[in-house]
């Protein structure tokens, strides 16, 4: 198996560091102190600091989560109310198509129909549209027959968790979608013209081994210019666990309608940065990526204390905090390990509701985060009890929203500076994401590659307030096109405030 870190390297680090070495953020790659002091890629492309990427160092600031609001005063969004549905919705993709928004979810369950390949999921697959993304509609399709009507939202039923493929050319493959082949529990791969007619790739048989039968993801990374394949991974045999152990598998291919079953695992792995028994904790259910500035971020689906029911028997008031399900991020770059900060210090993306909610127990993310209006919508189940208790009553569907780029904030309640890795300058105008306190502010400073300001811009008139876009101003000036193509670094100067990320603009 492959291990995300390991508390074994904290006091090591020290002495690595002190040699002039840095450890990675994940424990899995040591970094000479000269390479802090090559370029990075920056370009236009917004820096968020989820990560180290483009920091050489910062003092006396601290990483922090940003913070969601649930839509509908944290009521659901989408319920069961109709006869094909069950009070069990298990959302799977929504995304931005066109002018409206999209969402797929499992609305139920039926045998294969006729005519279905094999290995078709048995699931009934429902679709909805909304122009807001708050109000949503139940099109009737005409695709499928439902007690001898095909008067339904319903489609087939391989495209719960599909996506809008924006490297396809080919109009016939222009939405994609991973499924469970139910008979070998291996994940599939299918594609559609519209997102309502699906066609299994690779003559309808799975193009993985087991195991895939919870959440199974495609999606296309632009930078490394290939498809990625998140699925299951089981660990049971493996520990010798008398529990079902989950894991995760990240897979590569740079063609799936060339060569559908042509995967190459680049990670393999398990919660265990705790012990080999870390299991009995948390367990990843499913890894749901998006792509996002040249970061993969992953929604974890995480079951915490599984199969543990000691909080006593069925109750939909109580907030339980056994056998619950949560969401929490993580993000990587390339084929890194992912950082699983947030599971370890046990900070959710989208808290579990208090109690007598609808989403107290359980919080299931979509496979992936819609960014529109300034905003990142967040979709996600939520039921009212355990993942292990029998009748866990309804599994709706509800929204959590973030400000644009607000993921993680660099902060400090006093003063902090944050040193960027040098850069080639491409762009006009630096703008900055963040928010101040009372009293508190951020300024810039433009430095060359000795340290030393550039001539007019030293430290840049002082910001405060809350913007997604400041632009910085050197005595009143915003323009940087005298510096554009030379290499500079950023000095952030912080005092009572949070820095979100920074970008270039023409």
């Amino acid at each position: 198996m492959r291990i995300q870190g390991s508390n074994k390297l904290k006091s090591f680090s020290r002495l690595l560091l002190s040699a002039g070495l840095f450890v990675g953020t994940t424990g899995s790659l040591l970094i000479a102190a000269d390479e802090l002091r090559r370029n990075v890629a920056v370009g236009l492309r917004r820096q968020l600091f989820v990560d180290d990427y483009v920091v050489a160092r910062k003092e006396n600031v601290v990483r922090e989560l940003g913070e969601v609001t649930k839509a509908n005063g944290g009521r659901p969004i989408l319920v069961a109310d109709k006869p094909w549905e069950t009070d069990h919705l298990l959302i799977g993709s929504v995304f931005r198509d066109g002018d409206r928004f999209r969402m797929f979810y499992k609305a139920g369950y039926a045998p294969p129909a006729v005519g279905d390949p094999p290995g078709t999921p048995h699931l009934l697959i429902a679709t909805a549209e909304s122009v807001d993304g708050l109000r949503w509609t139940k099109p009737e399709l005409g695709i499928r027959i439902f007690n001898g009507s095909a008067k339904n939202n319903l489609i087939g039923r391989m495209g719960m968790t599909c996506f809008l493929d924006p490297h396809e050319t080919d109009p016939e493959h222009k939405y994609k979608a991973a499924y469970s082949h139910w008979q070998k529990m291996s994940a599939a791969l299918a594609y559609s013209p519209d997102g309502l007619h699906w066609t299994p790739y690779n003559n309808t048989q799975p193009v993985t081994y087991r195991a895939a039968d919870t959440i199974n993801q495609l999606l296309w990374d632009e930078d490394a210019a290939v498809y990625r394949l998140y699925t299951r991974e089981d660990y049971q045999s493996k520990l010798r666990a008398k529990i079902e152990v989950r894991g995760t598998r990240d897979m590569t291919n740079a063609d799936v309608k060339a060569h559908s079953a042509d995967w190459t695992t680049t990670r393999r792995w398990l919660l265990d940065r705790e012990g080999p028994e870390d299991y009995k904790r948390r367990q990843i259910y499913s890894l749901n990526g998006w792509m996002y500035e040249g970061i993969q971020f992953g929604l974890l689906w995480s079951l915490d204390w599984p199969t543990d029911l000691s909080e006593g028997p069925r109750d939909l008031v109580t907030r339980h905090e056994r056998d619950v399900m949560n969401c929490y991020i993580a993000t990587t770059r390339g084929e890194q390990d992912w950082n699983l900060h947030w599971i370890y210090t046990d900070q959710p993306l989208i808290p579990r509701g208090p109690a007598g909610s609808f989403d107290k127990d359980w919080v299931q993310p979509a496979i992936n985060i819609v960014t529109w209006n300034d905003k990142h919508w967040i979709y996600y189940g939520g039921a009212r009890e355990r993942h292990g208790m029998e009748g866990r009553g309804p599994i709706s569907i509800g929204l959590a929203t973030l400000p644009l780029d607000r993921f993680v904030a660099l902060s400090t309640g006093g003063k902090g500076t944050v040193l960027s890795k040098p850069f080639t300058l491409v762009g006009n105008r630096l703008q900055i994401n963040a928010v101040t306190n009372i009293g508190g502010h951020v300024q810039v400073e433009l430095l060359d590659a000795d340290g030393r300001a550039f001539d007019g811009y030293g430290l840049s008139v002082p910001f405060v307030g809350d913007a997604l876009r400041h632009d910085v101003t050197f005595n009143g000036d915003g323009d940087l096109s005298a510096l554009n193509g030379t290499t500079i670094s950023l000095r952030f100067h912080l005092k009572d405030a949070k820095l979100y990320c920074f970008a270039f603009v023409k």
